[in-house]
């Protein structure tokens, strides 16, 4: 049964007993004063069986307490601790100093319902209607999109000891079905070398031996495959556990055939298998890249900001392997449901700028602002830029000045238009294809859009327009300063929790910032 707030205040509250006045303008004396406000009773009802049970913690209150700790960064026992000890965690809650508000559990229950019931959105729907409240949003919106790397909470390993946190996870459920403590099962089994930390650490052997090391992996491979056998028919978390180390397997490791076919063993498979698993104990990381040189391993922040406040009107989680556009539309979507007001345009980075996300923004209706991204080539030939390509007639010329009409249409509606011959004893030709049947010209299904945003983005206009991007970066550092940069859960769907709590933290900073000020948003009032 839902916990409700009493409004007759105790004599012992903090305020009554002591004379305290929290500092005017902190975060803390806005909260205080905004909390009933921001988070009415009602509003987590949905959590809770009517008359029925004992009294709840009122859920204001504990998304108060949520709030403040992703404020202050602390874990859930010094978050419990702050409840008693810190007065101005008393003055926001209403409550006399001394005593803990609540166990560890329940605060942690409370967050389990909000992410297992997808109710997060609660939390920054609110910052966002204070936003509004206080007049910083307003009419129609423009929106930039930008992600962030989130390191994960996972251990990274390498084939040989992701393999074998694999087989001492199956083996775990295995041993808890026969009622087996982990060692004794494994043991019994003869695989007592993953009773060690590490496999790699616990094998005696010389790893310059390419052939020690390769009968090493072919032993774990066995061992795996005995689990995997012994495993058929078994519980949910055998199932799972098995499902786990069968791709691992699948993902890292090869046979080895002889040439009448018969398997001789094992070894890792050369690059890097697309949607890796690189961890066990968070097996939703993946490895990413934001960049060429910036490499990570977890997860992403998507994040949409209105461009003249600041404030983040939407986030969710990306795989780390994810493209930085994907689910760009929906976060558009979720920007304008959070704020009930309509989204004019969105900007982002060449990485929203390619030709399939402007077709889905423009089926959709919606404006995207982007940079093109630079041409893919080869070091040392002229890009496809330098070509003109005319789309009515059905020709492109080159820099050298010939032009070619000879083109194949794909199934997609993209043409490939060929130069051939005309190629031949031209000047530029060494600068331009190493291809004895001459250049090729490919022009994508939505060309014609990528030639307006070319002309667009060379446009003063269009540079200056493009600028205003910089909002969702100031964003992003906001969300860096509460710690968004390092996973504190494992699993995307706690982090998303994560997220939206530090977007909330970020938004109410913002807002009761420029309220404070009397003044226009302006970035140099992006500090925490």
């Amino acid at each position: 049964m839902i916990g409700k707030i009493k409004p007759q205040m105790s004599l012992y509250d903090v305020g009554n007993v002591f004379d305290i006045r929290l500092q005017q303008g902190s975060f803390y004396a806005q909260l205080a004063e905004a909390g009933r406000r921001l988070y009415p009773e009602d509003m987590f009802k949905e959590f809770y069986v009517e008359n029925v049970g004992r009294p709840s913690k009122p859920p204001s209150d504990l998304a108060l307490i949520c709030v403040l700790q992703a404020y202050e960064g602390l874990s859930d026992e010094d978050t419990i601790e702050h409840t008693a000890f810190d007065l101005r965690w008393c003055a926001i809650l209403h409550r006399p100093a001394g005593t803990t508000y609540c166990a560890k559990s329940t605060l942690q229950l409370f967050r389990a319902h909000l992410v297992l019931q997808e109710k997060m959105q609660f939390i920054l729907s609110a910052s966002i209607k204070e936003a509004k409240r206080c007049g910083l949003l307003k009419g129609k919106l423009a929106i930039a999109i930008d992600t962030k790397p989130i390191i994960g909470r996972g251990a990274v390993k390498d084939t040989y000891n992701l393999l074998a946190d694999g087989i001492v996870r199956l083996a775990r459920e295995l041993a808890a079905e026969q009622r087996q403590t982990l060692a004794i099962y494994l043991t019994d089994a003869g695989m007592e070398r993953y009773t060690a930390s590490s496999i790699k650490g616990h094998a005696d052997l010389d790893w310059s031996d390419d052939a020690a090391s390769q009968a090493l992996l072919t032993q774990i491979v066995a061992d795996a495959k005995e689990l995997l056998r012994r495993a058929v028919d078994g519980s949910d978390g055998v199932r799972a556990a098995s499902a786990l180390l069968r791709l691992l397997l699948l993902q890292d490791v090869e046979d080895i055939v002889d040439a009448d076919g018969v398997i001789q063993g094992s070894q890792i498979k050369k690059g890097t298998a697309s949607g890796r698993i690189p961890s066990t104990t968070d097996p939703q990381q993946r490895h990413g890249r934001k960049s060429k040189s910036n490499l990570f391993t977890g997860a992403k922040a998507s994040v949409a900001t209105d461009v003249d406040s600041q404030i983040i009107m939407a986030a969710d989680i990306l795989s780390g392997d994810a493209a930085d556009h994907d689910g760009a539309l929906d976060l558009v979507k979720q920007a304008e449901e959070n704020s009930g007001l309509p989204i004019e345009e969105s900007l982002a980075d060449c990485a929203y700028g390619d030709g399939r996300t402007r077709q889905e923004f423009s089926d959709a209706g919606r404006t995207l602002i982007a940079r093109v991204p630079k041409d893919a080539r080869i070091e040392g030939t002229i890009p496809k830029s330098a070509f003109k390509i005319d789309l009515d007639n059905n020709q492109v010329t080159c820099p050298a000045g010939r032009t070619t009409s000879r083109y194949d249409q794909g199934d997609d509606g993209s043409k490939t238009f060929h130069f051939g011959t005309a190629c031949a004893g031209c000047l530029l030709r060494a600068q331009c294809t190493k291809n004895l049947k001459g250049r090729t010209i490919r022009a994508h299904p939505q060309e014609r859009m990528l030639q307006k945003a070319r002309a667009y983005q060379q446009s003063e206009a269009g540079r200056k327009h493009l600028r205003k991007r910089v909002a969702v970066e100031h964003s992003l550092a906001r969300l860096a300063h509460l710690g968004i940069g390092q996973a504190r859960y494992f699993g995307r769907a706690k982090t998303r929790f994560q997220l939206f709590i530090a977007c909330t933290v970020a938004n109410l900073r913002r807002t009761w910032i420029c309220v404070e000020a009397q003044c226009e948003p302006q970035p140099q009032l992006a500090a925490i």
